[in-house]
C-alpha cells in the first residue's frame, strides 16, 4: 500500500476508535446442518468427500481458471490434508480430487479455511487452531513444494465460525490480501473492556509484507468479525463490534485517486453475513432479529440506505441467474463463489457455501460429518434441484 493510502488508513482506523465499541452474541460451537426441504430430490444431493473434515469450517469454494471448484482439509495432520476438486457446469465433479501438496500441519485443526486464485496459483489462508493457541496461516500453491507462510498469531474461536479471517485477491492478481482476528491489544482510546487486535497482511507466493496499520477494537464479534472486499481504485474492509447490547459493523472505504478515506457504521443491531459485490460494488448483508437486510457500502457522501432483501426474488435462463429485491440486483453469468451470504436460508444449510457454475447454482455444506453438495438448475425459469 502507497504511504498516502497508508495515512488514509490511519485517519479511518482513528474514526473506528471513536465509532466502535463492542461484539457481536457469542458463536454457537456446532453448526446443525438442518434436513433438505421436501423440494430437494435426493438426487440433487451428492457426498464429495466420505473423509472426515478438520472443521466444520475446513472448506471453501472457489474459482479458478477452469471454473467453480472446492478446496476443504480433512482430518489429518501429514501430508497430504488438502484437497481440491473441479466442478462441471451442472455441479458434478469434472475429475477426481488431488491432493494439493502442502506440508505437514504442526498445531491442530484447519478452521475458517479462505481461497482465491491469484492467475493461475491457488492461494489459500486458515487459522490453525490447537487447545489454547492459534495462528494464521496461508500458502499459495505455485509448485510441487509450496512453503506454509506463518501470518501470526490468532483468535481461538468455535470451530464452525466464519469470517474471522478473509482474504480476496487484489486488482493486481499477482497478490492477495488477508484480514483476521487475532488477539488483546491495547486499546487506541481508553476503554474499560479489553480490546481485540485485527492484523492485514499482503500474500505472494512464498511472502507475507506487513501492509496498512494494525486495528485495535473493543469486543469484537464472535463470527464475522472481519469483512474484505476490493473494487477497481479502492478496497473495502470491515470490523463488527458491540455498541451495549447490539452489534454494528463499521465499514471503511479507502480510495488511491483522487485520495479519500470513509468509516461509517452500518446495519446495528444486525449480525453480519458477510460482503457482496454486485456492479463492481460492495454491500454489506446482515441477520437483523431474523430478517435479512443489505446495504451498498457508501462513498464520499452517499446515503446510508438498507434495504430488506427477505423475499428475494430468482430469475433465470440456462445461462443466467437474477437475484433481485428493491435497489438490490445480483446477475450471475461467469463462474463466481462467495454467495452464501445473500442466498435465501431454505436454499443454504449452516456453515454452507454457495457459489455458481455458469449453468448452475452449487451449495456446499457438511452433511452427517461429510462433504457434501446440492445443485439448482434453471427451469421454468426458477432455480430448482437438479
Amino acid at each position: 500500500m502507497s504511504n498516502p493510502a497508508s495515512s488514509l488508513l490511519g485517519l479511518a482506523i482513528g474514526a473506528l476508535a471513536l465509532i466502535a465499541s463492542g461484539g457481536c452474541r457469542k458463536a454457537s460451537r456446532t453448526a446443525p446442518v438442518p434436513p433438505p426441504s421436501a423440494s430437494v430430490r435426493v438426487e440433487s444431493v451428492r457426498v464429495v468427500s466420505d473423509d472426515e473434515l478438520s472443521s466444520p469450517s475446513a472448506f471453501e469454494l472457489v474459482v479458478g481458471p477452469a471454473g467453480l471448484g472446492l478446496v476443504w482439509a480433512d482430518s489429518r495432520t501429514g501430508p497430504g490434508w488438502l484437497f481440491e476438486a473441479g466442478l462441471s457446469q451442472d455441479g458434478t465433479l469434472r475429475s477426481r480430487a488431488r491432493r494439493v501438496p502442502v506440508p505437514a500441519r504442526t498445531l491442530g485443526k484447519v478452521t475458517d479455511l479462505s481461497a482465491t486464485y491469484l492467475g493461475a496459483d491457488l492461494a489459500l489462508a486458515w487459522v490453525e487452531q490447537g487447545a489454547s493457541e492459534a495462528r494464521a496461516l496461508a500458502t499459495v500453491v505455485n509448485g510441487p513444494s509450496p512453503p506454509l507462510v506463518d501470518l501470526g498469531a490468532a483468535a481461538v474461536s468455535a470451530e464452525s465460525a466464519r469470517g474471522n479471517l478473509v482474504m480476496v485477491a487484489e486488482e493486481a492478481r499477482d497478490r492477495a490480501l488477508v484480514l483476521w482476528r487475532g488477539l488483546a491489544a491495547p486499546c487506541v482510546v481508553p476503554q474499560t473492556a479489553p480490546c481485540v487486535g485485527f492484523t492485514f497482511r499482503r500474500l505472494r507466493a512464498g511472502l507475507a509484507e506487513a501492509t496498512g496499520i494494525p486495528l485495535s477494537v473493543p469486543v469484537s464479534c464472535a463470527s464475522h468479525s472481519v469483512e474484505l472486499s476490493v473494487s477497481p481504485g479502492r478496497f473495502h474492509y470491515g470490523v463488527c463490534t458491540r455498541e451495549g447490547p447490539d452489534p454494528v459493523t463499521t465499514m471503511f472505504t479507502i480510495q488511491y485517486a483522487p485520495e479519500y478515506a470513509r468509516a461509517e457504521p452500518l446495519l446495528k443491531g444486525c449480525l453480519p453475513l458477510g460482503t457482496i459485490e454486485a456492479d463492481g460494488r460492495p454491500w454489506l448483508v446482515a441477520d437483523c432479529h431474523g430478517k435479512r437486510k443489505a446495504v451498498l457500502v457508501p462513498l464520499n457522501d452517499e446515503r446510508v440506505e438498507p434495504e430488506a432483501i427477505d423475499g428475494l426474488k430468482i430469475n433465470c435462463t440456462p445461462e443466467r441467474a437474477l437475484l433481485q429485491k428493491g435497489r438490490f440486483s445480483l446477475s450471475l453469468r461467469e463462474p463466481r463463489a462467495g454467495l452464501e451470504a445473500i442466498l435465501p436460508a431454505n436454499l443454504l444449510p449452516s456453515g454452507g457455501r454457495a457459489g455458481w457454475t455458469g449453468k448452475s447454482l452449487v451449495v456446499a455444506y457438511l452433511g452427517a460429518s461429510r462433504l457434501t453438495t446440492r445443485t439448482y438448475a434453471c427451469r421454468a425459469g426458477t432455480l430448482q434441484p437438479l
